[in-house]
């Protein structure tokens, strides 16, 4: 059940970032227009990932799973409002509140599997966070369909985030039963941060997410605008990004296990750059998706 809330958590985010050039469209913006927009959504990230922690510890993972859901189906709704009456402000509004609850999801999500992976003695995490992709490309593949279709982004949204509510709610029932909590974690996570190791993979964390997030929100308009392709071909490219990571979480334990994690890091960077630098300056378009499977 692990790795069903993952798959939703995957399959909202990619069903709302597959339309972005919609969306682009519909509230009649500007590339800046568009990165400030998107920054609405950095900003309930932002927000809420500090706290994650402090919520998931305190209430336990199945709650706090359920509290960003409802939080990030709300966000939805609020972006299908705004879209519906062309308003921008309303539109950023629902993009920082479904920042704020898919990253608490998220967080809480992983610290349930990380129990699970604990009681079963087995590497499972990249095994969830291919569960996450497979929603995620299932969510793109429904953002092509519904481009192809031409069917609006409001009425979308507000089918999926019901959707992706319930099957949460189902699937957190079979959750680990709670713990107490554990007393000394503060004290523990503050010794953490004053290593200068913690801080190295911090940075190294956030360097993969900015480039992750970058294709996540830039992608499919990336293709639509600079490549002229139809928006239906942009959702696509954006399930092709994220089936390649599917079959890197697939097979990235037994990769891990075998060569290490300094050489696949520094291999999985290595591709990472070499494909962003091939989508950009990439042409024809088969090779601009060939970037992004290297991306």
């Amino acid at each position: 059940m692990v790795a069903i809330v993952f798959a939703l958590n995957g399959f909202a985010f990619a069903t709302l970032f597959s339309r972005i050039p919609a969306v682009r469209d519909t509230l009649d913006l500007s590339p800046a227009g568009t990165g400030l927009l998107l920054l609405a959504l950095s900003a309930g990230t932002l927000t809420a990932l500090p706290l994650s922690g402090a919520v998931v510890h305190r209430i336990g993972p199945a709650p706090a799973v359920l509290a960003g859901t409802v939080t990030a189906v709300a966000g939805l709704g609020v972006v299908a409002a705004g879209l519906w009456a062309a308003a921008t402000p309303t539109t950023a509004v629902g993009l920082v509140l479904y920042g704020a609850g898919s990253s608490t999801w998220d967080v809480a999500m992983n610290v349930e599997g990380a129990a699970v992976e604990r009681r079963l003695g087995r590497t499972l995490m990249p095994r969830f966070h291919a569960g996450f992709s497979i929603g995620a490309i299932t969510g793109a593949l429904a953002g092509a369909a519904s481009a192809r279709w031409q069917v609006d982004v409001s009425p979308q949204l507000m089918l999926v985030g019901p959707a992706c509510l319930v099957g949460a709610a189902v699937a957190v029932r079979a959750f680990l039963p709670a713990s107490e909590p554990d007393r000394s974690a503060p004290a523990r996570t503050l010794a953490a941060w004053r290593e200068p190791r913690t801080l190295l993979i911090g940075l190294l964390v956030c360097s993969f997410a900015l480039v992750e997030g970058v294709a996540n929100d830039w992608l499919a308009l990336a293709l639509v605008d600079g490549h002229g392709t139809a928006q239906t071909v942009g959702a696509i490219g954006l399930g092709v990004f994220v089936a390649a990571m599917t079959i890197g979480r697939l097979g990235g334990g037994a990769v891990l296990d075998r060569y290490g994690r300094a050489p696949v890091l520094r291999a999985t960077a290595v591709l990472a750059a070499l494909g962003v630098g091939t989508v950009v300056a990439g042409d024809p378009l088969p090779l601009v998706i060939v970037g992004a499977v290297l991306w």
